[in-house]
């Protein structure tokens, strides 16, 4: 069973559903997702089994009730359902799962896709596998989540995230220019995110203002929505703020997106200015697409671009030096060119989702084998 804390499709689910759908035959992938969203949709439409939570996350933690409804609910659906496995698509409430799948006698593996920066519960020195999305997050997890690494070495995995890349080497970007009404000469700077402070938005608004007094034709596009109800606020000070660089004419604000390829493939520049970054998936899609990419030099996000000329990379909060990236970008087609092939050329040897995808099932086998045979060591007559 996949757990996941999410209604919506963002880099985590994005990332996990090309692994799920390439698992073989022997494995029967069930869902409990948090609630009605584009993720339940899109499962229910490829015919995966979902449940949903009756105690849903947002953005307010879980009182005492709603935890242990979720967790009757869990441990109910793990029972009834036979579960064998449990993966977990975010470490965030692990402890609360993990306390289910002890309960039901089920191994759990988690898959920490953020930067952690506080201590995490004692319950991750038992997870039965972890998977981590790059080794600034496992460095995260030993240093800052205080977890030991003798206590879980082996049972923990790196694997970067993956993506089928072929729909990003064969998009239609001038379809989408044609939708927003800019002209395939109009050089146009993006950037794809859910919209929340932490991803830098802010600061490629005012990297925007600067591009534009040097390149008074370019156009600018935030493409993505609020993960959650708490971020709303953000992106009405987003709007606000594009207003008062006087950019209401220059900045689309499109939303969320289901055809990335063909969005990351009208761009001429993609600036992702994010202030954390455990590995930013989107920077696969945006090297596949053969889009220059600039991009923050800071925890995961170099091990996903590399530091051999696939991508310039610089350090968040500094609009000026974003906006000299850009710009030397949008005027060197000669740098742009050698930027695309170098990136193309890597998210092909590095991130194709079919290796990457038969590394994270031969975990999820290893983990359940490993637990077979623990359990059958203990003997008969061990309650569980």
């Amino acid at each position: 069973m996949f757990v996941s804390i999410t209604r919506e499709l963002f880099g985590s689910e994005l990332s996990l559903l090309p692994v799920v759908r390439r698992l073989d035959a022997s494995w029967r992938a069930h869902f409990f997702v948090e609630s009605v969203g584009n993720f339940d949709a899109l499962l229910r439409s490829e015919g995966f089994p979902v449940y949903r939570q009756y105690a849903q996350f947002g953005v307010r933690p879980l009182s005492k009730t709603r935890r242990t409804l979720y967790l009757l609910q869990l441990l109910y659906l793990l029972r009834s359902r036979r579960i064998k496995l449990v993966h977990m698509n975010l470490h965030f409430h692990a402890e609360l799962v993990h306390a289910a799948c002890v309960r039901a006698g089920v191994p759990l593996v988690l898959h920490v896709r953020n930067m952690i920066d506080c201590p995490v519960s004692a319950s991750f020195r038992k997870f039965d596998g972890i998977i981590c999305i790059s080794q600034a997050v496992r460095d995260a997890l030993v240093e800052q989540g205080q977890v030991p690494l003798d206590d879980i070495a082996e049972r923990l995995w790196i694997i970067p995230d993956g993506r089928d890349l072929a729909p990003f080497r064969a998009a239609d970007g001038e379809r989408v220019r044609r939708e927003w009404g800019i002209d395939s000469a109009v050089p146009l700077v993006g950037m794809a995110a859910r919209i929340t402070p932490m991803k830098g938005q802010d600061i490629f608004l005012r990297m925007a203002a600067l591009v534009k007094q040097r390149v008074p034709a370019a156009r600018f596009v935030l493409v993505g929505s609020p993960c959650n109800e708490g971020d709303e606020p953000y992106l009405r000070d987003l709007q606000a703020l594009r207003a008062e660089l006087g950019l209401d004419g220059d900045v689309l604000f499109a939303g969320y997106r289901h055809d990335m390829p063909d969005v990351l493939a009208a761009m001429d520049c993609f600036a992702h200015p994010s202030r954390r970054g455990a590995f930013v998936s989107v920077l696969i899609e945006a090297m596949a697409s053969g889009v220059p990419v600039v991009a923050s030099d800071v925890d995961g996000i170099p091990e996903c671009l590399g530091r051999e000329d696939a991508a310039l990379l610089l350090a968040p909060d500094d609009p000026v030096a974003w906006a000299d990236a850009v710009v030397t970008i949008l005027s060197n087609p000669g740098l742009a060119r050698r930027l695309a092939d170098k990136a193309k050329e890597r998210a092909s040897r590095l991130f194709d989702i079919a290796p990457l995808a038969h590394a994270t099932a031969n975990v999820l086998e290893t983990v359940y084998e490993r637990h077979a045979r623990a359990r059958q060591s203990k003997g008969p007559g061990i309650a569980v």
